[in-house]
């Protein structure tokens, strides 16, 4: 394809500017002079090149859309310029004809398709969006969109070329229809060979090619296109669309990219009872400020407790201060962490029954985590070995927490529950594999203080002289720099391939043995 013009002048503008200052008899001379140079027999005047520039944009749009490069947010953004393209050029075209002019409304709705499924991806319950009936209907016009936008295209040249006593091959009509059926019957088999996708890739690239081959003909027919009246130019339609579309991330990302969490203010019990359970438990060794983080029914569970067992730790989330030493002509790196943010705690209370075991992952970060999108945790319960020596006993629960004027606010997890997942290994030599664990997804307040919480599960004893092992896995989003938004639950049940760039995961083991005495 000649895009010598397409590459010389902005594909969103026309040669409107050269074509408005030159007066009717300079167009005309001008005309007569390459109808010289050229034998007479080709009219290569400004508005010629307008319609070539005009189909030249329609089609590279048409190849932009095609094109799904998951790099640089390339998935997104060519086929986001492709319909741009597509909608400039035959917004020129609309008033040629019918069928240009329906292409045009097409290439319009396309658009407006498009920019709302880029900023649906900002937000975290997209799916629940994406099962809506109205989601699935305007998905079936996305699928048809684009086959009706290159029909009315091939028709309008067609209806132009009839016009002229010329003749358009119908077959490329048919080759449009039956590459579309393919590719949705390939979507739905959900087939992503290497082969069949360079096959098909090369089948569009020829359908495209006769269409090209068609618009020159009808440019050798003597077609000449008039530059349209426009009152706003498709530069600044073009602009519009990616200033709403750019809006519409920011807005989505800061009201839809975290979790809505129903906080509380929290209530000291009134009931005498439950001040008798606490002395009792910080008498054996229960942190006195993380019992206060207890819902009432995890405290009345451990009353008449028998002893308690607390593993304690904090942990950086910050990449910390290069240390150089040097000494008798070495030099030695290491890394220092003055600031620790988060600290994890691991505690083990066993009940009043014995071998009944409450067991408890408490977080509270002791500095401003700084951004605040979605956090995780996930847990491995002490019983989830099917041949260990725990069981299950009793269900999840937990709350978040966080202080503001000295007042404290409690919410419930936006979801806590054991889930079974896909790993979706993406290496060439790894299967995906099933599995399983506890998430509780959550979001802090934007401007809360000592943002804390916990997880609690109850287990039994199936054999002596076992371990209690239990891990706690804590992602932080530490950036708002991500798109499509994925959450910290999300990122974990992918491999965490995040890390380090959006997220940041410190992983905690509460390991205690039972019948080992306490310091």
């Amino acid at each position: 394809m000649d895009t010598r013009i397409w590459m010389q002048e902005s594909f969103w503008e026309s040669a409107e500017k050269q074509s408005v200052k030159e007066s009717p008899q300079e167009n005309a001379e001008h005309l007569s002079k390459d109808q010289n140079e050229n034998g007479g027999n080709k009219l290569v005047d400004q508005k010629t090149s307008l319609w070539k520039q005009t189909y030249e944009n329609i089609l590279v749009g048409m190849g932009f859309c095609v094109i799904k490069l998951n790099f640089l947010l390339l998935y997104y953004i060519l086929p986001f310029i492709g319909i741009l393209m597509i909608f400039a050029g035959l917004r020129k075209l609309k008033q040629e004809d019918k069928w240009f002019k329906a292409g045009y409304a097409a290439a319009a709705i396309n658009v407006v398709i498009t920019m709302i499924s880029i900023v649906s991806g900002t937000f975290i319950n997209r799916r629940q969006i994406y099962d809506t009936y109205i989601w699935q209907f305007m998905l079936l016009w996305t699928f048809a969109l684009p086959l009706i936008i290159a029909s009315c295209f091939f028709c309008g040249m067609q209806t132009e070329l009839k016009k002229r006593e010329k003749e358009a091959d119908n077959k490329i009509l048919i080759h449009l229809v039956i590459w579309y059926a393919v590719v949705i019957l390939l979507m739905n088999m959900n087939d992503s060979g290497w082969i069949i996708g360079i096959a098909v890739l090369a089948t569009y690239i020829g359908i495209l090619v006769e269409l090209k081959h068609t618009a020159e003909n009808l440019e050798k027919a003597g077609y000449v296109l008039e530059e349209p009246p426009m009152r706003v130019s498709n530069g600044k339609c073009a602009a519009g669309a990616v200033v709403l579309t750019a809006a519409g991330l920011v807005i989505g990302t800061i009201f839809f990219g975290s979790y809505h969490m129903r906080w509380n203010e929290v209530k000291a019990p009134q009931d005498p009872a439950y001040e008798e359970i606490k002395t009792h438990l910080v008498s054996i060794g229960f942190p006195e400020d993380i019992l206060d983080d207890l819902k009432e029914e995890d405290l009345l569970a451990c009353k008449n407790a028998r002893q308690v067992r607390l593993q304690q730790t904090d942990y950086p989330i910050n990449d910390g201060e290069q240390i150089v030493t040097r000494s008798e002509g070495y030099t030695q790196y290491s890394r220092e962490y003055p600031h620790k943010e988060l600290r994890l705690s691991g505690i083990a209370v066993e009940l009043e029954q014995e071998g009944h075991w409450k067991i408890i992952h408490h977080f509270l970060w002791n500095e401003d985590p700084g951004f605040r999108g979605t956090e995780a945790l996930q847990l491995y319960p002490a019983c989830r070995e099917r041949n260990g020596g725990w069981l299950e006993e009793g269900g999840l629960t937990g709350q978040v927490l966080y202080d503001k004027k000295e007042i404290s606010y409690a919410a419930d997890y936006a979801s806590l529950e054991n889930e079974t997942y896909d790993m979706g290994q993406s290496w060439p030599f790894y299967e995906s594999r099933e599995t399983s664990s506890i998430f509780a997804e959550f979001s802090m307040p934007w401007r809360g203080e000592r943002c804390r919480g916990y997880v609690s599960y109850g287990i039994r004893e199936k054999e002596k002289d076992w371990w209690i092992d239990s891990w706690l896995n804590y992602t932080h989003q530490k950036s708002i720099l991500q798109y499509p938004v994925m959450t910290a639950a999300q990122n974990r049940k992918q491999g965490g391939w995040l890390d380090n760039l959006v997220f940041f995961t410190v992983q905690d083991a509460l390991q205690v043995l039972p019948g080992e005495e306490t310091d």
